[in-house]
């Protein structure tokens, strides 16, 4: 598996001065040192399906595996793969490495890997007004009666094309927030500005 490559956020984080609490009304943490994958195209559903404990039955739906792992279904036969923020496992880059192997011993379709480490920043938004914060940059109403649990947005946020998923089984229910690297630094002043206005902003240790 690739490094995880650096998070284009880490360098604000640092230079944080205010501390946020924990129950700040909007709280961003940077997952995005954590890994993360995808595979995509013909056959993809099946191999998918062998190597985990469950997936979604349609698109725009995640799953949340035993350990924490998120598995999210884009589309008919593409999917996200994102690792348990809690547990020291990689399911991601174990995937990975049974694709690779299993392309090199077999002429069965099981899809392509899109390795989303190296092109995609993820932030998990929580607190009680991220909903509201939301829907000035995002179009989609994310209120948790109408973005309920495990369900998928993919969407514009603030003009950044992005993968919005709701958080599966925590107290939270806080939002997964999925963008490409290029627009990090834009995306940092986006929400640095909206979340400021509800007494919020990034956590300073990036993670939950």
């Amino acid at each position: 598996m690739a490094a995880i490559a650096r998070s284009p956020f880490a360098h604000r984080i640092s230079e944080r001065r205010n501390v946020l609490g924990a129950q700040a009304n909007v709280l961003i943490h940077d997952l995005t040192p954590i890994g993360r994958t995808g595979f995509k195209g013909a056959g993809t559903s099946d191999w998918i399906a062998s190597q985990v404990s469950a997936i979604p039955d349609r698109p725009n739906r995640a799953v949340t595996l035993a350990d924490g792992t998120v598995v999210a279904r884009l589309g008919k036969e593409e999917y996200l793969v994102l690792d348990s923020r809690k547990s020291p496992g990689s399911v991601s880059a174990e995937l990975e490495a049974t694709w690779a192997k299993g392309s090199t011993e077999s002429s069965a379709r099981m899809g392509y890997p899109l390795p989303r480490a190296d092109s995609h920043s993820w932030l998990f938004l929580e607190g009680t007004r991220v909903p509201e914060m939301m829907a000035k940059i995002c179009g989609v109403d994310l209120r948790l009666a109408n973005f309920p649990e495990g369900e998928i947005a993919q969407t514009i946020v603030a003009r950044i094309g992005a993968v919005i998923i709701r958080e599966i089984g925590a107290a939270s229910k806080g939002l997964h927030l999925l963008t490409d690297f290029a627009s990090a630094d834009y995306l940092w002043e986006v929400l640095e500005d909206a979340s400021a206005e509800y007494g919020g902003g990034f956590a300073p240790d990036g993670r939950t």
